[in-house]
This record gives structure tokens, sequence and C-alpha cells, in this order.
């Protein structure tokens, strides 16, 4: 019968310190993996595995919808267009992390240079959520204005400075680990609170009439959701307070992925019910995306976020290994 070897697991202080993360003690990688190894890794249990399935199965889920979306004559219906986007990039996201989890211990540069893409997916995903908000949840005293003609625009510069900010970071991660944190969260949360702003007029200045439904509680919801989710990934709770108790299961990146995907849940819910309930008043109201429109916005944000992520992937080869891996002061 053939037997099928698992890679051996490492504790924190037999790997170098750029692959440490706060509170976990055990079930590390080894930091030179092959592919190989790293995939076989998905089928035993380190202190990745759950990051990498909170990700993947739901990645699957998705793009069922999105095939099904996309069997309902879409091409011919251009008002579900930034729907079919906004779908596309929420399947991107979660598969792009969950890559990144998988091979992030390939090499110390390889593991930048996964979260380098991660952070590009995610901000791919913020421009998509852009668009469909623009499309189907502005309030109604904001339509048609020029904050609402320069919203996706400016969304697309967002994530471009929020990729660039974002990976820029990571040289941050062993000599100023505190200011890293702070530079990653801010990146995310910016274009976050610019895609939001319509959303908090709608919830906590005037609504308008035809924004009075029942997408309000799944707005609300994911505001909530993304809270939560923004607090675990900060606070490292609860592993920070019982390190190597929670190396396995129940650590704070795995309940921040989880949180992700239930804020994404709540978040298709409400422009779902948004589209459908307010599209006679949107018809009537504004002129949908065009595809050069939608297209335009996405193909930018796709090459400027790719030419950061070369640029600072080529920067990781030009830095000498002492600076790079010099030790926490």
């Amino acid at each position: 019968m053939l037997s099928l070897k698992l890679p051996r697991l490492f504790s924190i202080d037999q790997i170098p310190q750029v692959f440490h993360e706060q509170g976990i003690l055990f079930g590390y990688r080894h930091p030179q993996s092959s592919a190989t190894a790293c995939i076989l890794s998905l089928f035993q249990m380190t202190n990745e595995t759950l990051n990498i399935w909170t990700h993947l199965l739901p990645f699957w889920y998705l793009l069922e919808l999105v095939t099904a979306l996309y069997m309902t004559d879409i091409k011919n219906d251009s008002y579900s267009w930034p729907m079919l986007v906004y779908m596309c990039t929420s399947c991107v996201y979660p598969l792009v992390s969950s890559c990144a989890h998988t091979f992030s211990s390939m090499s110390k540069n390889a593991r930048h240079i996964c979260y380098f893409l991660d952070y590009g997916a995610v901000n791919l995903f913020s421009l998509g959520s852009a668009i469909a908000y623009s499309a189907y949840t502005f309030p109604d005293a904001l339509m048609c204005t020029t904050f609402h003609d320069y919203y996706v625009a400016l969304a697309v510069l967002n994530t471009i400075l929020s990729t660039g900010l974002s990976c820029y970071s990571r040289f941050l991660e062993i000599q100023k680990p505190r200011l890293c944190k702070v530079i990653r969260v801010l990146a995310f949360a910016y274009p976050y609170t610019w895609d939001s702003l319509p959303i908090f007029y709608r919830l906590f200045l005037f609504p308008g009439e035809s924004a009075q439904n029942e997408a309000t509680s799944y707005h609300q919801k994911h505001m909530i959701m993304t809270l939560l989710a923004s607090f675990l990934y900060s606070a490292h709770l609860p592993e920070r307070l019982a390190p190597g108790r929670f190396d396995y299961i129940g650590h704070s990146h795995q309940l921040f992925h989880v949180c992700v995907i239930l804020a994404t849940h709540m978040q298709m819910e409400a422009i779902f019910l948004d589209k459908t309930l307010r599209k006679e008043w949107l018809l009537a109201t504004s002129k949908p995306f065009s595809f050069s429109q939608i297209a335009g916005a996405i193909l930018l944000c796709i090459i400027f976020s790719l030419s950061n992520i070369i640029y600072f992937s080529a920067a990781l080869y030009r830095i000498p290994k002492p600076e790079l891996h010099k030790k926490e002061t």
C-alpha cells in the first residue's frame, strides 16, 4: 500500500523571525517548503490549515453564485453588470487569500509576494464593492451629484494607494512591527471608509424614500461584522492572552477570515435587495454603467496594483539580507 508522508511541523523557535505570528507557538511549516509540501499541508493540521479552508470553501460557494448569475442572460442586461463584477471580485479575494496562506512557507520572499498578491485581491474586491454601491445602494439625495460622479474614479485611486501602502508595510514587519500594523490597518480602513460613505449617509442621515427597504438591516449587519473582523485582525485575540493554546484552532486570523466571509455574505444580500427593490427608481433616475466604464475601472485597478506588486517584489531582492531580516530592537 502507498503511504503518504506529511511534512514535518516546527515550533516558533525553529523558524526565522519573519514567519513568526504573535501568540502562535507551534504548528509552523518548514520555511523553505516545496510547492508539493505546501499542498500536502492542506490535509494536515498546521497553524495555517483553517486559514486556508475558511476562504477556500467559501470561494467555491461564491463561484457557484457567479455561475448562476451569468447563466441568466446577463450579457443583455446592463443593469446587472455591476452585480456580476462585484460577485466576481468577491470570488477572487478568498481564492487568492487561500493560495497566499498555502504557499507562504516556500521562502521568505515568497511569503511577502504571496501576501502582496493577497492585498491586491482585497483591493480589487473593494473596487467591486464601490461599483455595486454606486449602481444600487446610493441614498436618494446623493444620486447624480458630483460625489456620485467621481465616487468610482476615486475608489480606483484608493485601491492603488492601499495596495502600495500595504505592500510597503511588510518591509517594516521585523524592525517596526507596531508601525507595520498601523500602516496596514489604515491601508485597508481608508478604502473601506470611502466605499461606505453612501451607506453611512443612508443609515445615519437621510436614506430617501427608495432606500428605505429590507436591505437596511443587511447593511447594518455587514458593518458590524466588518468592525468585528477589523478588531480581531488588529488585536490578535485570543492567542495573545494564552500563547500556544490557539495555535491550530480558534486563533484570531481564523476568526477574522470567518467574519470577513460573513460580512461579504451580508453585503451581497444587501446589494441584491437594493438591486431588486430599487430597480424601477434607479433606472428612472440614473443611467446604468456602460461596459467601457466598468472595464476601464477594473483594468486600471489591476494594472496599477500589479505594478505596485511587481515593484515591491523586485525590491525584496534588492535589499541586503542582513537588513531585511534584522532582529527586532
